[in-house]
C-alpha cells in the first residue's frame, strides 16, 4: 500500500509539473478507460445468451466510448464478443418516445429538467419548431398533471405537437432498426450517470429489451430506479461520493468525464425523413471530430491506450487504480494548476436547448459550481486548502450519517 501511494504522489507530480491536459488524459484517464474498456469486453461474455443481442455506442459521449473500445481491442488482440455500433440518441430522443402515452419516467424527467419553466418551453424542446397554436395554459410553469392533461386536448396546436414527433419517432426507429440490424435484444453504451436514456426507451420502445453498460451508474437525482435491473456501471456504481473509495470521484466532478468524451458535435434533436434517417450530429466530416488531433485528455486517453499490448492485460485493474487515486487528488486537493488545466468551457444545458451552463459561479455561491473544489482553489488562492480540508470533513459525515441510517433501517426491519 505505501509503495503504490509512493508511486500515485510520484506520477502525480510529474503531472502537475507538466502542466499539460494531455497528460492527464494519458497517466490519469489512460489507465482508468483502459480497464473501462477491458470490463465491458468481459461484461458482454457474462450474458446469458448472445446471438440475439447487439452493443450500441450512445451519441455523443458514447462515440468515444467505442473509439476507446476498438483501439483497446486493437492494441491488445482481443475479439469484439457481441457486433456493435453507433446510436443516434440523447435523453430528448428517449423522452420524445413516449411522449404519446407519459409515463412516471418521461414525467419525472421532465420535471427536473425544466423545473421553474413553462410547459411551452417544453413543447419546444421536444418538437424543435416554434408551437404558436398552443394555448396561454402552456405558458404556465411545468406542472407534471396539468402537463399530461394538456397533452390529451384536442387542440390544434397539440395535434401539430403529436404529428411532429410522431414522424421524429418514426424515423428514430428506422434508425435502431438500422444499426441494431433487427437484434431483439440491445445493450447501450454511454457515459451515465443515473441512466434516463435507458428508461425512457423502456417506457417508449417496450418491442425492444433494453440494457445499458454505463461508465458509471449513480441513483443522484433520488428518482426511482426500475431501471437499474438492467443498468450496470462498468466501472463505477455508486450513489454519492465516499472518500475512502477514489473511484467515486466522478461523483464531485463528473463534467470533467463528460469533456473528455464529448466531440465538438451536438446533441441529436432531429433525424431528417430519409428510409434510413441522419441525425443532425451527422454532419459532413462528423467521425472525423470524434478523433480530434486537438491535444487534450481525450488524445492523451488514447496515447495510453495505443501503447498496450496483450502483456499488459493482467496489469489493467492495478494500473487503473492508481489512476482512481491520481484522479481523487486533481478532483479533490486540486492545486491551482490543476484548476487551470481542468477549467473547461461552458457547458449546453442539453435537453434541446442551447443555454450554456458554466463551470464557475463568478460571483454566484461557490455551491453552484459543476467542480466545488475548484471553485474554492480559484476564489481563495490563500485559504483553499483550509476551506477544502472542510468541505472533505462535511461529505465524509454526511456518508458515515446516511450508512449508519441504513443499517438502522435494515436493523428495524429485521
Amino acid at each position: 500500500m505505501a509503495k503504490r501511494l509512493a508511486n500515485v504522489l510520484s506520477n502525480t507530480a510529474t503531472i502537475t509539473g507538466e502542466r499539460s491536459a494531455e497528460s492527464i488524459g494519458r497517466d490519469v484517464l489512460g489507465p482508468i478507460f483502459a480497464e473501462y474498456a477491458q470490463r465491458l469486453w468481459l461484461f458482454q461474455f457474462s450474458l446469458p445468451e448472445r446471438d440475439d443481442a447487439c452493443l450500441l455506442f450512445c451519441a455523443r459521449g458514447g462515440l468515444r466510448l467505442r473509439v476507446i473500445y476498438e483501439r483497446f481491442l486493437a492494441a491488445t488482440g482481443l475479439q469484439a464478443p457481441l457486433p456493435y455500433d453507433d446510436i443516434m440518441i440523447s435523453r430528448l430522443v428517449a423522452a420524445r418516445t413516449s411522449i404519446a402515452s407519459p409515463g412516471p419516467a418521461l414525467v419525472e424527467e421532465l420535471s427536473r429538467e425544466f423545473d421553474g419553466q413553462t410547459m411551452r418551453e417544453v413543447a419546444v424542446a421536444l418538437t424543435q419548431e416554434p408551437v404558436a397554436e398552443l394555448g396561454s395554459a402552456w405558458d404556465q410553469p411545468f406542472d407534471p398533471k396539468m402537463f399530461v392533461a394538456l397533452l390529451q386536448e384536442d387542440a390544434l396546436g397539440v395535434a401539430r405537437m403529436h404529428a411532429t414527433t410522431s414522424r421524429l419517432n418514426a424515423a428514430f426507429a428506422r434508425h435502431v432498426e438500422a444499426v441494431s440490424h433487427g437484434c431483439p435484444r440491445i445493450i447501450l453504451s454511454d457515459t451515465g450517470l443515473y441512466g434516463s436514456t435507458l428508461r425512457l426507451l423502456r417506457a417508449g420502445m417496450p418491442d425492444k429489451q433494453w440494457m445499458s453498460a454505463q461508465f458509471a451508474r449513480s441513483n443522484y437525482k433520488g428518482f426511482a430506479t426500475p431501471h437499474f435491473d438492467g443498468t450496470v456501471g462498468i466501472s463505477v456504481e455508486r450513489d454519492g461520493y465516499m472518500a475512502w473509495n477514489a473511484r467515486t470521484t466522478v461523483l464531485r466532478f463528473w463534467q470533467l468525464i463528460e469533456s473528455a468524451l464529448e466531440p465538438d458535435l451536438e446533441s441529436v434533436r432531429t433525424f431528417n425523413g430519409a428510409s434510413i434517417p441522419l441525425a443532425n450530429l451527422q454532419v459532413p466530416g462528423w467521425q472525423d471530430r470524434i478523433s480530434s488531433n486537438v491535444p487534450g485528455l481525450f488524445t492523451g486517453i488514447l496515447s495510453y491506450i495505443d501503447d498496450l499490448s496483450s502483456k499488459d492485460l493482467p496489469h489493467v485493474g492495478m494500473r487503473a487504480e492508481e489512476g482512481w487515486w491520481q484522479l481523487r487528488r486533481l478532483v479533490i486537493w486540486p492545486r491551482r494548476a490543476d484548476v487551470s488545466l481542468l477549467s473547461l468551457p461552458p457547458r449546453s444545458r442539453d435537453f434541446g436547448r442551447t443555454e450554456a451552463v458554466h463551470q464557475f459561479p463568478g460571483t454566484k455561491p461557490i455551491r453552484s459550481s459543476l467542480w466545488r473544489e475548484g471553485a474554492i482553489i480559484q476564489r481563495y488562492p490563500r485559504l483553499g486548502r483550509g476551506f477544502l480540508m472542510l468541505l472533505e470533513a462535511a461529505h465524509t459525515l454526511r456518508t458515515l450519517r446516511k450508512m449508519y441510517r441504513k443499517k438502522y433501517r435494515k436493523a428495524a426491519c429485521e
